[in-house]
């Protein structure tokens, strides 16, 4: 692992880290203001959707610019977003500001990708986005620790402490990382390249949007829809169906983590060596399906458990192939590329997410059905992208 990579490693775990802070302590801090049920859900879906909006545009600008730029004002945004968040008294200026910080979101979730991808050769992205992976994995649950220890003094001050934070982080991108682009001069002549101008020229759309993409990011919404779903009812689910208590959740959280990096550092490791990452894509959602079928018939504390905790590994497996994928051929558009990943990313999460709500009043199986059912369609799209892969080798 070169320098470079090495400190974009470094400042993505700072980044995973600081922005978990407020989750243990939001549900608190809404309740001292008095704010209404729904500012739960109502929230976080006005911070994805702009993460969803803007994701594809800091992308962009990272690959004809500067990628330093990208991810230094992005994290000072996002903290400047949450001291609005921790300022605010009101409903509007809540959803206002989780909005900023969801806009900032979408510029580092993509740029830190793309970064790895500036810092890496074809032959190694595989491994870096796999350790990538891993270490999102373990800080945010560092983060989540942090943020509820943190809690005990005051849910407000843990939001500053956020904001302050990822303030700081902002300028280590100018002092310390630098430029990881090196490209950036070859396309400073070139406007930066929006969802809407692609999506109104057919060519263009054509040639951007091909068949393998359009597949791709089927694959990735489906995929996301599931994990969300399975996520957002699994914790509900424990206490409301099974009676369990709260410590059940962190224990839960710190098992999967640490499950989750094993996996990522070994099967990950062993899959991208294999070099046929299309094949294991298709054979671990396939898995993924299986297992998610097993939740449904196996209600009982244990074996649910169980099957949970092997669908959460399969896909914590699946992650780091789909950031590849996302990323993989000519890089001067890898901004651009995962920006689309992270926004159809998002908006699987927030589907998900609001779908798994509505449905888990008709029956509480039902967003653990949504989950086996999206991923297998994202299994019948994923067939059909090897195919297709495998027809273009051959000609």
């Amino acid at each position: 692992m070169n320098s470079k990579l090495k400190k974009v490693m470094i400042f993505g775990a700072l980044i995973w880290t600081i922005t978990n802070f407020h989750h243990p302590v939001t549900p608190s801090h809404f309740t001292n203001l008095g704010m209404p049920n729904h500012i739960f859900g109502t929230s976080y879906a006005m911070m994805v959707f702009t993460s969803f909006l803007t994701a594809p545009i800091w992308g962009s600008w990272g690959d004809r610019n500067s990628r330093m730029k990208v991810l230094f004002l992005s994290t000072f945004i996002y903290g400047i977003g949450q001291l609005g968040f921790g300022l605010s008294k009101s409903l509007g200026s809540i959803l206002f500001f989780r909005g900023i910080s969801g806009v900032a979101n979408g510029g580092f979730s993509g740029g830190l990708m793309a970064a790895i991808v500036d810092t890496t050769t074809e032959e190694n992205r595989g491994i870096a986005m796999s350790n990538y992976t891993a270490i999102m994995l373990v800080m945010t649950s560092i983060g989540f620790l942090i943020g509820g220890l943190l809690g005990d003094i005051n849910p407000q001050y843990v939001i500053f402490i956020q904001a302050i934070s990822m303030i700081i982080v902002s300028f280590g991108f100018i002092f310390i990382v630098g430029e990881t682009n090196s490209k950036s001069n070859s396309y400073s002549d070139k406007k930066v390249v929006f969802i809407w101008d692609i999506l109104r020229d057919a060519k263009n759309s054509k040639e951007v949007f091909s068949p393998w993409v359009v597949v791709f990011l089927g694959i990735t919404f489906f995929i996301y829809i599931a994990q969300s779903s399975n996520v957002n009812a699994f914790n509900y689910y424990l206490k409301e169906q099974l009676d369990l208590k709260p410590i059940v959740n962190g224990v839960w959280k710190t098992v999967t983590g640490i499950v989750g990096l094993i996996a990522n550092l070994t099967i990950n490791a062993w899959i991208f060596r294999k070099k046929d990452i299309l094949s294991s894509l298709v054979g671990i959602i396939l898995l993924s399906v299986i297992s998610g079928i097993m939740i449904l018939l196996n209600t009982a504390i244990y074996p649910f458990m169980i099957w949970n905790l092997i669908f959460y590994t399969l896909i914590t497996i699946l992650i780091p192939i789909l950031q590849n994928l996302a990323v993989e051929g000519d890089s001067r558009d890898v901004g651009f590329m995962s920006g689309i990943y992270n926004a159809i990313r998002a908006l699987g999460e927030v589907f998900g997410s609001t779908v798994a709500g509505f449905t888990y009043n008709i029956s509480s199986l039902a967003p653990f059905a949504l989950a086996a059912g999206s991923l297998s369609i994202a299994f019948i799209l994923s067939l059909i992208g090897r195919r297709s892969n495998q027809l273009k080798i051959r000609n």
